[in-house]
């Protein structure tokens, strides 16, 4: 059969695939090859054979004028199979009817779609195809890459065809992506051979001549498609397959098929030129009446014009009740090739009035809608920007911003320009796209009402603080402050107002005269009350003032749950340092426990890293090092597939080195910090801390006079942004300990004394705890014992810190020669430091004892300290009762992931079942339906 010649490869790969699926195995089958290669045939006929099985097959395909349609691919594949309906961000793509919702995320709804599927899955087994990848909008792109990193285990099997990308860098990256994911196996179908050449000639024209043969070979390069439309050309002229007619071979090759098809439209006349023409603008699928409509044929003519394309191959042949298709994208880009730009532009305005009479909506106008030639038509302008809010709730504010920027062109009328600038500023802000910054200015400038000068200031100042600009930003949100009447919105402006001024030692004056206005907190009854009473708060912890004033203020902020119960992110982690750093760390984590479930139940990935780090970094305080570990990781593991969370990842990446450190794991630290070297150049609130990370670091690498740089850096950032003491930064400490290791004692115990003093003045334990024992370490021989006493006793509650002084103690104790008193120190610093899993501080414990003649105990390779943090991540939510479903749901990741971090749970654990996690992990049981898999 001629319409799988020389494929048999190919074909045999596709029944593969399907066997496998029916196995209830995950398969990955790409096809990349140039146009008319082949690709579509072979898809096609994987697909008849999967019917032939009984395999059910959904698929969709790229178009080229739907690139920039956010999830169009991706809704056409999933909605047959998995329903016009979803739940959570899936809803986004899924449901036409879902309300449009801000702050969505792209990995959010991606994570949504596989589960969809994996629901879908759960019924049986599924053969998803995309063809003509290359045209397919990049966040359904993104979709296919996530499914296929995540195929194994799962019955669904993934066929994906198009052409090799090299010039759209976007694209490439993710099929590129796909190529590489283990187990994929990639087809590239090759040219016809002349065997293959021959039999196709024969079975047109009859046996060729050996010279007519090799010019057809020569003029088509081997491209089945266009070496049929040639002889089909051949044919109909009459041409016969000898080597006298080698001249017409050459005279009739098609250029990119567009001559011949011109010459076939124009043969059946305007009517059928026209039909093609509306049925390119519609897009394939589209139902015949509605091209009819558009071309201006009468319906009772349209069957007949339909079945002359068809006859003349420019239409493909319809099966069922399918709408109209070309026969190959090659001849769909013919005809659109005859269509110039103007004429093009208003067909497409056409196209929307009739889609439109028809009852279309919403996506199904909005490529007709990029398309048509602006007419400042007020519909126009409103249905783009609905298609913008609904591109934003899919996460993809890229292609909101393309939509918007459409509607900008309209244009819009009178006062709608400041508010549709405004939007488009802030899709361009979440996709980091700089022309944001022109637009939110513009935005500003051009609103005529004083809260929506307001509202677009408040979203200005953040990027202009980014953008090295923060003293026209702090400038901006006073003047929008001083024009506005008291009441919810001169909260927020003066909550943003505080917060910029604070990062640059040029604003920090205005900052602190704002404050010193402010003759009473506000009431924690609204929202703004509470977002104004975050940002005094964390100013309180800045300036180093009190900190039982600044947890009354944090505790204040979270009265009433409005900042929780639909969670301020860009205020909660204000709240959150301040809890940690003033002495109330386990308030801190319970506040982000409740704040994660919220975020998760929504879906809200950015939201989930961002809090994750913050929990992270409070648990560092309680002590619990795996729980840090493991909320440091997983928001570093988040933010990374987001270039937009720079100021986040700052914090994280930090948090993780200093957990790491705590570990031993220094290789792993040093790597870590090598690939975000970048962050200590950031702002200032992040890059302080990634100094510290990265000064300890290099203390541990024994490098102090690269840690000392860090350090003094350090200082240099805290003392702009107006910190004084020092006790919550935490960097006189470790740089004392810099000094000492370079043999500057007498100014290492300077440095020290003034960290006590400056933690003593705060009152928070952590900090007082390390400065006292920084402070024993670096003091004169026999000197420093009774300061770390004292530390010992300060770190009751701060177990990890409480182990290094312990082992501080015992070093000091030792080399006082209380050889028993020191024993006694150093085992209780290996007991804590094992039961946290701090595996530095538990091994230099250990080599301590045993330097005073001891033999304690080898550290763990089993049992609950053996765990890693992400194994005892998800042991501690299946211990709680959750199924592997919802563990893989809540960690971003596959049922397979969680499967298999249990067995190794299991082993290590060495129990059999789900109910024994409880007991080995030291944890309540829950009741035994909560604990129920899936």
């Amino acid at each position: 059969m001629t319409a799988v010649l020389e494929r048999e490869d190919e074909l045999a790969a596709a029944g593969e695939l399907v066997d496998r699926v029916l196995r209830g195995e995950g398969g990955l089958l790409l096809v990349e090859g140039d146009a008319g290669i082949g690709k579509t045939t072979l898809v096609r006929a994987a697909r008849d054979l999967a019917h032939g099985r009984g395999l059910p097959v959904a698929a969709g395909r790229g178009a080229e004028l739907e690139r920039d349609l956010a999830f169009g691919v991706a809704r056409e594949l999933l909605v047959p199979v998995v329903g016009p309906t979803g739940s959570g961000a899936a809803a986004a793509v899924l449901s036409p009817s879902a309300p449009p919702t801000a702050g969505a995320d792209l990995f959010a709804v991606l994570h949504a779609l596989y589960w969809a599927v994996v629901d879908r899955a759960a019924q049986g087994p599924l053969l998803l195809i995309v063809d003509d990848v290359h045209w397919c909008d990049v966040p359904s792109m993104r979709f296919l890459a996530y499914l296929a990193r995540r195929l194994e285990g799962l019955p669904v099997a993934l066929l994906v065809a198009g052409r090799p990308l090299t010039l759209d860098p976007a694209r490439s990256e993710v099929l590129d992506a796909v190529a590489r994911e283990p187990g994929v196996r990639v087809l590239r179908p090759a040219p016809l051979s002349p065997a293959g050449t021959r039999t196709l000639i024969t079975d047109v024209l009859g046996t060729p001549e050996g010279g007519f043969e090799d010019a057809c070979r020569r003029a088509t390069g081997g491209n089945p498609f266009l070496l049929g439309e040639l002889l089909v050309d051949l044919r109909r002229d009459g041409t016969t397959p000898r080597d006298t007619e080698v001249d017409r071979v050459t005279a009739a090759v098609p250029r990119e098929v567009e001559r011949s098809v011109r010459a076939r439209l124009a043969a059946l006349g305007p009517a059928a030129a026209s039909l093609a023409r509306a049925a390119a603008v519609l897009g394939d699928g589209v139902d015949a009446r509605r091209a009819a409509e558009l071309a201006g044929t009468p319906s009772e003519d349209a069957g007949a014009v339909v079945d002359a394309l068809v006859e003349a191959r420019v239409l493909a042949p319809r099966r069922g009740a399918a709408g109209l298709a070309f026969l190959h994208p090659l001849v769909r880009s013919a005809v659109e090739a005859g269509v110039g730009p103007s004429e093009w532009a208003e067909a497409h305005r056409r196209a929307v009035q009739v889609l439109t009479a028809a009852g279309v909506d919403g996506d199904g106008l909005v490529r007709h809608l990029l398309a048509a030639r602006p007419t400042g038509d007020p519909a126009v302008v409103a249905a783009l920007r609905a298609a913008a809010g609904r591109a934003t709730a899919r996460g993809v504010p890229e292609s909101a911003a393309v939509l918007l920027r459409r509607a900008l062109d309209e244009p819009p009328a009178g006062p709608g320009r400041s508010a549709l600038l405004l939007e488009l500023g802030s899709a361009e802000m979440r996709g980091g796209d700089p022309a944001a910054l022109d637009h939110l200015l513009a935005a500003a400038d051009e609103a005529t009402d004083v809260d929506a000068r307001a509202v677009a200031t408040l979203v200005l100042a953040r990027v202009l603080l980014h953008a090295g600009r923060g003293v026209e930003a702090v400038r901006r949100l006073g003047a929008a402050l001083d024009e506005l009447a008291a009441g919810e919105r001169a909260l927020e402006l003066e909550a943003e107002l505080v917060t910029v001024a604070t990062q640059d030692p040029a604003t920090r004056p205005v900052a602190e005269a704002r404050l010193a206005r402010r003759t009473r907190d506000p009431e924690p009854a609204t929202r703004g009350g509470c977002v104004l009473l975050a940002a005094l708060a964390v100013q309180e912890v800045i300036v180093e003032g009190s900190s039982a004033r600044a947890l009354a203020l944090a505790e204040a902020a979270l009265t009433g749950g409005h900042l929780v119960r639909e969670p301020v992110m860009a205020r909660l982690p204000a709240v959150g340092i301040t809890l940690t750093t003033a002495g109330r760390p386990a308030r801190a984590v319970a506040m982000w426990d409740e704040v994660i479930a919220v975020l998760r139940r929504g879906g809200d990935v950015r939201g989930v890293a961002l809090a994750s780090a913050f929990r992270g970094y409070a648990c560092t305080y309680t002590g619990d090092l795996a729980a840090a570990l493991a909320d440091t990781r997983l928001a570093v593991e988040l933010m990374e597939r987001d270039p937009s969370q720079v100021l986040a990842r700052g914090f994280a990446v930090s948090w993780l080195v200093e957990a790491l450190l705590d570990t031993g794991e220094l290789d792993t630290a040093d790597e870590l910090m090598a690939a975000h070297a970048g962050l200590v150049g950031g702002p200032a609130s992040s890059a302080s801390y990634a100094l510290r990370a990265r000064a300890r670091l290099r203390l541990a690498q024994e490098r102090p006079d690269e840690a000392e740089r860090d350090l003094r850096e350090c200082e240099r950032l805290q003392a702009a942004t107006g910190a004084r003491g020092g006790a919550v930064s935490r960097w006189r400490p470790p740089l004392a300990l810099a000094l000492y290791a370079q043999d500057r004692a007498p100014a290492a115990r300077a440095l020290a004394a003034e960290a006590v003093a400056a933690a003593e003045a705060w009152g928070a334990p952590l900090p007082l705890a390390e400065a006292l024992r920084v402070a024993g370490e670096v003091a004169p021989r026999g000197e420093g014992l009774a300061l770390l006493r004292r530390a010992v006793d300060v770190a009751a509650d701060a177990p990890l810190e409480r182990a290094r002084d312990l082992l501080a103690l015992g070093r000091a104790l030792h080399r006082a020669g209380s050889r028993t008193e020191a024993r006694d120190v150093l085992r209780r610093a290996l007991d804590t430091a094992s039961e946290r899993g701090a595996t530095a501080i538990a091994r230099a414990a250990q080599d301590e004892l045993v330097a005073t003649g001891a033999r304690p105990r080898r550290t763990r390779t089993s049992g609950a300290e053996a765990l890693t943090p992400t194994e005892r991540r998800v042991a501690s939510a299946a211990a709680a009762g959750a199924t592997n479903r919802a563990v893989a749901q809540a960690l971003f990741v596959s049922e397979k992931t969680v499967e298999t971090h249990l067995g190794s749970v299991y082993r290590k654990l060495g129990i059999t079942a789900r109910s024994q996690l409880g007991d080995a992990l030291g944890v309540s049981a829950p009741s035994p339906a909560a604990g129920t898999r899936r």
